[in-house]
């Protein structure tokens, strides 16, 4: 007997189970293993309890308003359960785009810490089209930030206290290690966002030559150039 889901985290993860004892109960088919049907019937009375808790009508589920598409193409059962589990959630998905837009914003800049002007400057630069690219900016700031940290750090150990300093050059070197790490993953960052626009594709580009070579001649051709060598041709009038 199946016991039924009490809470709408509940009936999700039933249904979630009841897709893999499902996709058990296949594999055990190919293996002729006659337990396939009792996994399959679990499966299906698992699958009923968990759509008959999450039904829209149901009196269990205390909706409190009406069901609709939300940003995102998010679709969400409001239930005084849930805006108690996870409060703001039914506002975010809900809330019209322009004001979805402003908070997203103000998150971005918020987790850039100290850089933020880096990061606007960086996104007014690379002309951000969407939220992806915006955020690839704030990461390229951030990252460009770190390193240049990294490296003044080392710069300045090395000013101080000279190159002579054992502890000093390895605790430089460890610091120009990192600026090396970060400055490589700042210039990954500035490629990905060239696929991005890119849509993914690889540019190519096909150089035609065309080679003259008279009789008895041999053609050498070389990255820049092309070479002949070889007999020359006579021309009109020569014997």
């Amino acid at each position: 007997m199946i016991s039924k889901p009490k809470t709408v985290k509940d009936a999700l993860m039933m249904s979630a189970r009841a897709a893999v004892k499902r996709e058990l109960a296949d594999n055990m088919d190919e293996r002729g293993d006659y337990h396939a049907s009792w996994e399959r019937a679990e499966a299906d009375e698992m699958d009923e309890a968990a759509g008959k808790f999450l039904d829209i009508g149901s009196h269990t589920l205390h909706v409190t308003g009406p069901v609709r598409p939300g940003n995102g193409g998010e679709m969400l059962v409001v239930t005084r359960e849930l805006q108690a589990d996870v409060p703001g959630l039914v506002d975010t998905v809900r809330e019209k785009p322009s004001m979805l837009a402003a908070e997203a914003s103000e998150s971005r800049l918020r987790l850039t810490g100290n850089a933020m002007v880096l990061a606007v400057d960086t996104a007014e630069s690379i002309k951000a089209a969407n939220s992806p690219e915006k955020m690839l900016a704030h990461q390229l700031a951030t990252l460009h930030r770190l390193g240049m940290l990294a490296a003044g750090k080392a710069s300045d150990l090395l000013q101080r206290h000279g190159p002579l300093n054992q502890a000093t050059s390895v605790e430089a070197a460890r610091q120009m290690n990192a600026a090396a790490r970060v400055f490589g993953s700042f210039q990954d960052g500035l490629l990905t966002l060239e696929r991005i626009r890119r849509g993914g594709k690889q540019k190519m580009t096909v150089v035609h030559q065309h080679v003259a070579v008279g009789p008895g001649g041999q053609a050498v051709v070389a990255a820049g150039g092309v070479k002949s060598r070889g007999q020359k041709t006579k021309g009109r009038g020569q014997q």
